[in-house]
């Protein structure tokens, strides 16, 4: 099982999108938002077997956020990484990068917090298998704490959010990967850094 986590922690560099995108009105393309994520993954911290442990890696994300002109839906193009993660062995290379798509769906938006629903596809390292890299498909729960809107902070600090985010992946990984090992918990900083807003 220790082994099965390390292997969902490799292919799970998954999610999200931006709180920051949801707070313009979507008529027609807009501009994309570029938003720095630095925080961490989390896995096997659901129904952990016996003499296993959580695994936490620090995760180095950027997206880039497109609204689209149907109402409180974006398009994300995510580039993530584990920098600091094991590389080689069973778990494949676990540090590099993967690249995650897909559109997302805001459930609600106040100044305080948002949720967001995506349905996403995944290109990163691969769980099992000769190949370096694989597709897996995942949902995930986005959750934003905007911290810089509650402060009433002025230019681009207003954005500035806590996010934490459950992903799920349904497929892409090897037969008997029970529903722990395929739950991942993502949390950090979320700051969009383009365009940049100046403090007025």
């Amino acid at each position: 099982m220790k082994r099965i986590t390390s292997l969902v922690c490799g292919a799970v560099l998954c999610l999200t999108a931006s709180a920051f995108a949801q707070e313009e009105e979507t008529r027609g393309f807009l501009n994309p938002v570029f938003v720095a994520q630095p925080g961490f993954v989390t896995t096997n911290f659901i129904d952990k077997d016996p003499g296993t442990t959580t695994n936490t890696d620090f995760n180095i994300r950027f997206v880039t956020v497109l609204p689209l002109e149907i109402p409180r839906t974006v398009i994300v193009g995510i580039i993530q990484w584990l920098p600091f993660a094991e590389v080689g062995g069973i778990a494949g290379k676990r540090n590099a990068p993967s690249f995650v798509y897909g559109p997302i769906v805001n459930i609600f938006n106040t100044k305080a917090a948002a949720l967001d629903f995506d349905a996403l596809f995944s290109y990163g390292p691969a769980a099992t298998g000769n190949s370096d890299y694989t597709h897996k498909f995942l949902f995930e729960a986005d959750f934003y704490l905007k911290i810089g809107s509650l402060a009433n902070a002025r230019g681009q600090l207003a954005n500035l959010s806590l996010y934490a985010l459950y992903a799920y992946v349904l497929t892409g990984l090897p037969d008997g990967v029970d529903f722990g090992d395929r739950s991942v918990l993502l949390y950090g900083l979320s700051l969009p850094i383009a365009p940049w807003k100046v403090a007025r």
